[in-house]
């Protein structure tokens, strides 16, 4: 009973840790259950003044005198309001921060996820085509450390060269080693 009683436990405590959001504990009880991406674009008066929250990946990062402005691709959140892939994004939103954010750290393709409050929507230019962006007020950005890439590891197989008689085995079935 008592080995129940703690598998029980590290699954439960393992369960509560892994999906732990970034997003504060009042915030998340404010905002608005998640909605998709396109009924906010295109209805954004319905939910003004509503706190939702997004996530996605950084475009863009303009300084103002007072504020800075974040251009962002759209992804949706999964686990811990983490960004999934950016290849099933429905489009873009802009999030309006007072005071200054760093544009060498809030750079172009980091993840981030922001809880603010639905201001409403912008229309802008990408290139020469007009597309409709959701206009956010943060109120609680999260952004996501770097993804690490590490070099694959070395592989040692004790089978293979310098095995003392490699080329014995092959001899046989594979003639065209020879």
């Amino acid at each position: 009973m008592n080995v129940l009683r703690s598998a029980l436990l590290a699954i439960l405590i393992a369960v509560f840790t892994g999906s732990c959001s970034v997003i504060s504990q009042q915030i998340k009880t404010e905002s608005i259950p998640p909605i998709d991406f396109k009924i906010l674009v295109q209805e954004p008066n319905k939910y003004k003044g509503n706190t939702v929250i997004l996530g996605g990946y950084i475009l863009e990062t303009d300084n103002l005198t007072d504020q800075t402005i974040i251009k962002v691709l759209q992804a949706p959140i999964g686990n811990r309001d983490e960004p999934k892939s950016r290849d099933s994004s429905e489009g873009r939103f802009i999030i309006s921060q007072k005071g200054f954010l760093d544009p060498e750290i809030y750079s172009k393709d980091r993840k981030i996820t922001v809880a603010g409050t639905v201001v409403g929507s912008v229309i802008e230019k990408i290139d020469e085509f007009s597309h409709p962006y959701l206009k956010i007020q943060s109120r609680e950005i999260y952004l996501w450390p770097k993804d690490q890439e590490y070099p694959p590891a070395s592989y040692y197989d004790p089978w293979f060269y310098p095995y003392p008689f490699y080329w014995y085995p092959y001899r046989h079935y594979y003639p065209y080693y020879w």
